[in-house]
């Protein structure tokens, strides 16, 4: 309480503690009744004002508080974002005559590989004009054709194919940047995987080329043929593939490990319109001799 209102309080008390007094100024101890009174609303008002800056100023700092955790949090997402766009993996590597295995750690951009390109949609810098359903590589691993689908959610529409090199940019953000619009897919020549369609207008895998999609599904044997592992995924650098990411020991895709080897380390073998990976013997007996001696 302040001096004022300590003041008002004691000549309030000094009027009402004389009767005399009191009895002939009652218009007067009234009127400082009333005068004591819309003082104290005035102060109980600039109380509650100073109270309600008070809260403002507490909100206000509490909003920028959360603001800057916001913009702080955005932060860390975006470089937790980058940072788990890549990948490490333990990496096998043979020597020139296939008498020596090696094994280092690769680090992949999981953005530059075929599961990170495969089903994601396709923009001309404006507007979502597509979905890229396929990569064509030659026997070196080098892409020729695009195959993009007309933009089709359900993935029913019509497949178009593209020269790689001439029509594919990706942005820092990793989105597939190229020059064509839902008219331009529309007037493209059909692709087709199916040798019966081949036609003039009909676009198809070139001989000695390789569907990556297809790619995904094959299992990584030895040379009789018996099962190693499943290729779980291909890394490209420099737009060639660079390795293929084999999945060992796995059940119903759970457990093992997934592990990189060098893509030219395989033969591909067409297999029923699908294909396996093939180890030579030596390469084969390599990787089982590791995975025995790291077991015991």
């Amino acid at each position: 309480m302040n001096k004022k209102l300590l003041a008002a309080v004691s000549i309030v008390a000094l009027i009402s503690a004389s009767p005399t007094f009191a009895g002939a100024t009652d218009k007067n101890a009234e009127s400082a009744l009333q005068t004591e009174k819309a003082f104290l609303v005035s102060a109980n008002t600039t109380n509650e004002s100073n109270d309600t800056m008070d809260s403002a100023k507490k909100d206000v700092k509490e909003g920028w508080d959360k603001t800057k955790k916001a913009v702080s949090e955005a932060a860390d997402d975006a470089a937790d974002a980058t940072k788990e766009a890549y990948r490490d993996f333990k990496a096998f590597a043979f020597g020139e005559n296939d008498d020596e295995l090696s094994v280092k750690q690769v680090r992949i951009n999981s953005r530059e590989t075929a599961e990170g390109i495969i089903g994601e949609p396709v923009y001309n810098n404006e507007e979502r004009v597509g979905v890229v359903k396929d990569i064509i590589v030659d026997q070196t691993g080098k892409p020729v054709m695009i195959v993009v689908g007309d933009g089709d959610f359900f993935g029913l529409g019509k497949l178009a194919a593209f020269d790689y090199a001439n029509m594919v940019n990706m942005n820092a953000e990793g989105d597939i940047i190229m020059p064509l619009t839902e008219e331009s897919i529309e007037r493209a020549s059909e692709f087709s995987y199916d040798r019966k369609d081949k036609g003039e207008n009909v676009r198809m895998v070139p001989e000695n080329g390789y569907s990556v999609a297809k790619l995904l599904d094959a299992n990584l044997i030895n040379e009789k043929g018996d099962k190693m592992g499943e290729v779980e995924d291909i890394s490209f650098k420099d737009d060639t593939a660079d390795h293929l990411i084999v999945g060992y020991d796995k059940v119903l895709g759970f457990g093992g490990e997934d592990v990189a080897m060098p893509y030219d380390s395989v033969k591909i073998i067409p297999k029923d319109g699908d294909y396996d990976v093939q180890l030579s013997a030596n390469r084969a007996a390599m990787i089982m001799n590791y995975k025995d001696a790291k077991t015991n």
